[in-house]
């Protein structure tokens, strides 16, 4: 006969391993529920960027863009010397003007200038050249390396036109300092497995998300996404 002790031990450990076994149960929908939350990340890390006019991307820049990569929560992944890392989604415009799904896609290392020290980092990246995506995406690109980078211009700043034309330009924030700053040396890589979750597909390549197959589903989340982007643009 057991003690109420035990009785409650035995409860606790049954409780514990049923919230266990649920937790488990649905490895597929945590999955779904994460990508979400990071697509709705992006959005609102996206609209912070173009809240201020003084300090925000230029309008026209985002008028001009091809590609626009958002990596909410670029952390530190080392103390002095360690490397960053962050996932974000990337989406480019069709022949149309529109812009594509969201590819998936990772973030890891790069100097991240003046906020050297800061412990995590929003990123947006503003491509002004479509074919450096379509050309470097299927493997791997090095912003500062095979993809020439610069500091975005800030609030109603235009772009220079004597200004070299970089390919992408980049923009970070940090505890409310925001800045386009020279992300040397990050590496962009396309993000398979969480691309392939989100649309409930197998072996997706990032043509098959910027081209908007139309049998890729088309969640809601992302009609927040498109909407901030439009507003970027204005």
């Amino acid at each position: 006969m057991f003690s109420n002790h035990s009785s409650s031990r035995i409860l606790g450990l049954t409780t514990a391993t049923a919230i266990a076994l649920v937790a488990t149960a649905n490895p597929g929908e945590a999955s779904d529920r994460r990508l979400t939350q990071r697509v709705e990340s992006a959005t609102y890390v996206l609209g912070q960027f173009t809240l201020n006019p003084s300090q925000r991307i230029p309008p026209e820049v985002v008028q001009k863009a091809e590609g626009i990569a958002i990596i909410p929560n670029v952390v530190q992944a080392g103390f002095l010397f360690g490397g960053r890392r962050g996932a974000g989604v990337l989406m480019v415009r069709n022949e149309a003007g529109d812009w594509s799904h969201p590819a998936f896609i990772t973030l890891t290392g790069g100097s991240f200038g003046l906020q050297i020290g800061a412990q995590s980092s929003d990123v947006v990246l503003v491509f002004m050249d479509k074919a450096t995506i379509m050309r470097s995406l299927h493997q791997s690109f090095r912003l500062g390396g095979n993809v020439s980078v610069a500091a975005g211009p800030v609030g109603g700043d235009a772009v220079n036109p004597s200004d070299p034309n970089p390919q992408v330009y980049s923009y970070t924030r940090n505890a409310g300092l925001f800045a386009g700053v020279a992300l040397e040396g990050a590496k962009i890589d396309f993000d398979r497995n969480s691309s392939n979750t989100f649309y409930e597909k197998r072996n997706l390549t990032p043509t098959q998300i910027f081209e908007n197959d139309p049998e890729l589903p088309n969640p809601p989340v992302l009609n927040g996404l498109n909407n901030t982007l439009q507003r970027a643009a204005r």
